[in-house]
């Protein structure tokens, strides 16, 4: 059995031993779930374990999302939650990338234990690398729970601004508290990095380097910085904060149409700024959540732009073979011509599913040669 057969048969392994548990009506509810259809983000798989978040950031687009201001974990059990990734075609075991908290918080007071059980059973019967963002403050219990569940878990901890922190994020804790409960992690054997996203244009000129000296302190030596997405309803809580909307709009290549329209404004210049001054700090620097991801778990990937990434002692050895044999059980007269360490070229007729899938598997760009 080669490679990718191997991983697909650890997929049905994991869905037989979730059913089991779940029971009938279980799996009902996790086949219809989202979870179980959507094609991972850039970033990986984005795993929501809550219905909503309390922390009210004037910058976040979960409200605009439709998502409300409560702390109720996700409708599923985390076993139904973990089942319905299993079921999702596009996951691939030991090679998605698991994202926990990309739209809202993971670890409010309701939500901390069943995150962190979903990330055990993520574990457990995926072993997807996990990483999760968060803004909160994470107790000594729920630290040793997350690093049993993932030793090597990315834990992102998301500081945007020191000085106007009570404006823009009026619920969430203070942005030291936050990072003291890095310092905690980092004690913990878990390797927590700086999450400087969303960069906020008229706040990150003037705060970046205070933020990143103020996380050295706390023994962070790692930073992921990334863009931001507005809204019309972020365009209107910012400008009511006092926050200098036009230079954000001057970056927007045009204006969000009002709901959940969101558009990522250029912030190319900003985040070479912080990459300048992280690495005149010692940090490493990440262009992206992944990078962290990969880096955490010590793993390597080549299947973007950004890339290659991590360690290239430990590339994903999957051959010609491996690939052809998998796109004979699909049912494909595709054939693999060519594997290096950052491409795969298939030639002849190909599903977008097994392009996916190979992407995931290889952890390099797939090319698709007619």
């Amino acid at each position: 059995m080669g490679y990718l057969a191997r991983l697909l048969e650890a997929k049905k392994r994991a869905v037989e031993a979730l059913s089991d548990v779940v029971g009938e009506k279980g799996v009902s509810r996790a086949r219809l779930d989202h979870h179980s259809k959507r094609r991972p983000r850039p970033c990986g798989i984005t795993i929501h374990t809550g219905r909503g978040c309390t922390n009210s950031c004037l910058y976040c687009y979960a409200i605009d999302m439709g998502f409300p201001s409560v702390d109720e974990p996700y409708p599923l059990s985390p076993e139904e939650l973990v089942l319905a990734l299993a079921l999702n075609p596009y996951v691939v075991p030991e090679r998605t990338f698991a994202a926990f908290g990309s739209v809202v918080e993971p670890f409010l007071p309701r939500t901390a234990a069943y995150t962190a059980r979903c990330i055990r059973l993520v574990r457990e019967h995926l072993k997807l690398p996990c990483q999760v963002s968060t803004k909160m403050v994470l107790s000594d219990e729920l630290l040793d729970e997350v690093s049993r569940a993932d030793p090597k878990l990315s834990l992102l901890v998301t500081v945007v601004t020191i000085a106007r922190a009570s404006i823009l994020e009026p619920r969430a804790p203070p942005p030291e508290a936050r990072l003291e409960s890095a310092r905690r992690a980092l004690s913990k054997g878990v390797a927590p990095s700086l999450f400087l996203r969303p960069l906020i244009p008229s706040v990150v000129e003037y705060e970046a380097r205070a933020i990143l000296e103020l996380a050295s302190g706390f023994g962070i030596n790692s930073v992921v910085a990334g863009s931001l997405r507005i809204t019309k309803g972020i365009l209107d809580r910012l400008a009511r904060a006092g926050i200098e909307i036009s230079k954000i709009v001057s970056r927007a290549p045009r204006i969000p149409r009002g709901g959940r329209d969101q558009v990522a404004i250029r912030c190319s210049d900003l985040k070479s700024m912080v990459r300048r001054i992280a690495v005149e700090k010692g940090f490493l620097f990440f262009d992206s959540a992944c990078q962290a991801n990969v880096w955490s778990h010590g793993q390597y990937c080549a299947a973007c732009r950004f890339g290659p990434c991590g360690d290239r002692r430990r590339e994903p050895k999957i051959t010609e073979s491996d690939v052809n044999e998998f796109l004979e059980m699909i049912g494909s007269r595709a054939r693999c011509e060519t594997i290096d360490y950052s491409r795969l070229v298939v030639r002849g007729r190909v599903s977008s599913y097994a392009v996916e899938v190979l992407r995931q598997a290889s952890r390099r760009r797939v090319e698709v040669v007619k």
